[in-house]
């Protein structure tokens, strides 16, 4: 395929969650590698949108706000898209489609647009050129990538999400993470998930914290949960708790690794990178600040349980490990030819095994083998 002419003002759109959103860096650092002297403009969720700022490929950011009533969310896009088209862009590339962002796409008046819909069988809708790979099962931020080389570009696989703050951000969250620790490494637990079965039971992120903190050079543990799970913040406070009163009998001990251990549901997106960013190690499910932290080149550890990690975990294992129980039967939700998987918001028949049978001390083990020191 020969290269595209190389485009003057570049739309790349991604309304999606905060995982998608960070897997879109790696795509956009290809359009700036490749276009340098193009004006390259962001359309994403307003509750991501700050993330990106000063991000090097990006030269503008536009928030999209969703709405869960349908007719607002139509109102939203055609309000976007009309100032959209006066930017007059001369490419567009959206990354993972709705029929939504598609229209938004095609009533910019772009003349060269690669959309495409992550749905195998699903028709890449107004996208001017074939995208590659299509119906193959690939990666997400592969299936990403082949967007960008729709438009004659060639990618290598295996580039990685980037992002970064400010040097103001990364003195407050250094001085933040040295008083919880003392000075030495600190352990960030990602508590939350998309759905209770994709959650690692919150007793044992407990014990991990207490573990860490009393391995011999380790500091503290910051857990990590999203502005409206605080039911969850107390629990896993209470969780902490239970836990030192079985483990640690002396008082003084006991005290003092309490105070080592926080956890935080009001930060802004900006802290959570900045904190993600300063941490010794990442611990957590398969959710969004998983993903921000190996943007942030921190070492994590990934706790998956209904669903396969081939999809969502497209990062090298040496430095981001993961835990997977294999070959259960009652992950049995995925199409034919897909990756094992299961729907289920609570589990009550299996008990959540796909998530009980991973140990905490091969988790706190695994931790402690990747985290930089």
């Amino acid at each position: 395929m020969a290269p595209t002419p190389a485009p003057k003002k570049i739309l790349a759109i991604k309304l999606r969650s905060l995982g998608d959103t960070v897997l879109m860096t790696a795509p956009l650092m290809e359009l700036r590698k490749q276009f340098p002297q193009a004006k390259i403009h962001v359309a994403v969720l307003s509750a991501w949108a700050p993330l990106l700022e000063d991000h090097p490929a990006i030269d503008q950011i536009w928030s999209y706000e969703r709405h869960s009533e349908r007719a607002a969310r139509a109102k939203a896009a055609a309000r976007l898209a009309l100032k959209l088209r006066r930017e007059h862009f001369d490419c567009v590339v959206n990354f993972h489609a709705s029929p939504s962002s598609s229209m938004i796409s095609f009533a910019t008046g772009a003349k060269l647009r690669s959309i495409h819909f992550h749905g195998h069988s699903a028709k890449n809708r107004y996208s001017t050129v074939t995208v590659p790979g299509k119906g193959t099962l690939k990666p997400i931020i592969e299936r990403d990538m082949d967007t960008v080389r729709a438009l004659g570009l060639t990618v290598p696989e295996e580039k990685m999400p980037n992002l970064a703050v400010r040097s103001s951000e990364a003195t407050w969250a250094s001085e933040y993470l040295g008083k919880l620790g003392g000075g030495k490494p600190v352990l960030a637990l990602g508590l939350g998930a998309s759905r209770p079965t994709k959650s690692w039971p919150v007793e044992r992120f407990a014990a991990t914290a207490v573990e860490w903190c009393r391995t011999p050079g380790a500091g503290g543990a910051f857990g990590l949960v999203g502005s409206r799970e605080t039911e969850m913040e107390h629990a896993f406070l209470k969780a902490v708790d239970d836990c030192l009163s079985e483990s640690v009998k002396e008082p003084a001990e006991r005290a003092a690794i309490r105070g080592k251990i926080t956890v935080q549901s009001r930060l802004g997106i900006r802290e959570l990178s900045a904190i993600l960013g300063s941490v010794a190690a990442f611990v957590g499910n398969d959710s969004g600040p998983k993903h921000v932290a190996v943007a942030m080149q921190t070492p994590t550890v990934t706790l998956f349980g209904p669903e396969h990690p081939f999809e969502w975990h497209p990062y090298p294992v040496a430095q981001h490990p993961y835990f997977f129980v294999e070959n259960l039967s009652c992950r049995k939700d995925a199409a034919p030819g897909m990756p094992p998987w299961c729907s289920l918001d609570l589990c009550v028949q299996e008990q959540h095994k796909c998530m009980r049978q991973i140990g905490t001390s091969a988790v706190l083990s695994k931790c402690l083998e990747v985290a930089r020191k």
